[in-house]
């Protein structure tokens, strides 16, 4: 099962650095300044905050399988809605809400370690999921790079949402609470 979590975390990671891939192209299209460009990343990174302390309960309320695939499809859906954006606002209100999807990551992670690892090996399950954010990280640039050269920024948006989907068509299937 941490296997599931560790590529949720790739996924979570990928998603939240096509932008700085995109930035460029996107900042040049859409005019943007510095500060607006700022107030994009804001609009994250205000959610990502505000949702990290509101998702934990969240996730506990529905359990791990629904509440982790409620987070990647809300998440994976935000990602693909920045393949719409028409300017620095869409752009903010998409961010917004990826941010508020994404926070879910590691309440629902951290709640598989709780649940199917004996205390003793928690750290060690902990830090294989976490490792999926420097994968993620690591594949981002290249992988988003070159989608963006082949088929535009709006492909990359649209490519790397619809990865969350092809991982949720697994976690669906696959995972089970422990008895």
């Amino acid at each position: 099962m941490i296997s599931l979590a560790f590529f949720a975390t790739a996924i979570n990671y990928v998603d939240r650095q096509a932008l700085s891939v995109a930035a460029p192209v996107l900042i040049d299209q859409f005019h943007m300044s510095n500060v607006t460009y700022s107030r994009v990343l804001f609009a994250f990174l205000l959610s990502y905050t505000i949702m990290n302390a509101v998702s934990g309960p969240v996730i506990d309320r529905l359990g791990t399988k629904a509440g982790y695939a409620l987070c990647i499809a809300w998440w994976s859906a935000s990602s693909i809605l920045h393949a719409f954006t028409r300017g620095a606002l869409s752009l903010g209100v998409f961010r917004f809400l990826l941010g508020m999807g994404e926070a879910g990551n590691w309440p629902a992670a951290l709640k598989i370690v709780a649940e199917w690892f004996p205390e003793r090996e928690r750290a060690l399950a902990s830090g294989l999921f976490n490792s999926g954010s420097s994968f993620g990280a690591i594949l981002a640039p290249p992988l988003v790079a070159f989608i963006i050269s082949r088929y535009g920024w709006s492909a990359s948006f649209l490519l790397v949402g619809l990865f969350g989907f092809v991982w949720l068509i697994f976690w669906l299937k696959i995972y089970r609470t422990p008895a």
